[in-house]
């Protein structure tokens, strides 16, 4: 269950940081040209255009959900039982998520925090020595 849990969030990552990447790929070449340093506050509070772009496809929870993916299907690999609060907080944060902004996929991350909290339960952790 782990390496499907694993799977999914790759896979949500991905397809987040590729499908946005796509939609606001004419603003690449801004990011690596400085346009986005020393911006004024408004533009934090209402990003538009490039720093809009940077903040829906780089700096979202594509990178993070991509990166816990990875560990989950490394760890279960090694037999490692992931801890059910990671679970329980990836359900909490797709569940706020989804109450905030609907339609949103982010409800598809339901699937591997159920996997992660049944394996937990089903295969407790044991004391290290």
């Amino acid at each position: 269950m782990g390496r499907w849990a694993g799977w999914i969030l790759i896979v949500m990552g991905a397809g987040h940081l590729v499908a946005l990447g796509v939609q606001d790929g004419e603003y690449v070449d801004e990011w690596f040209t400085g346009a986005l340093w020393g911006l004024p506050r408004e533009e934090f509070i209402h990003p538009s255009g490039a720093n809009g772009a940077f903040w829906i496809v780089v700096a979202s929870f594509a990178v993070p959900l991509l990166l816990l993916g990875l560990l989950i299907t490394q760890l279960a690999r090694r037999g490692v039982v992931v801890p059910q609060s990671i679970g329980w907080g990836l359900a909490l944060w797709c569940v706020v998520g989804a109450a905030i902004l609907e339609p949103t996929p982010l409800v598809l991350g339901l699937v591997p925090a159920a996997l992660l909290i049944r394996e937990a339960r089903q295969r407790p952790l044991t004391p290290s020595r």
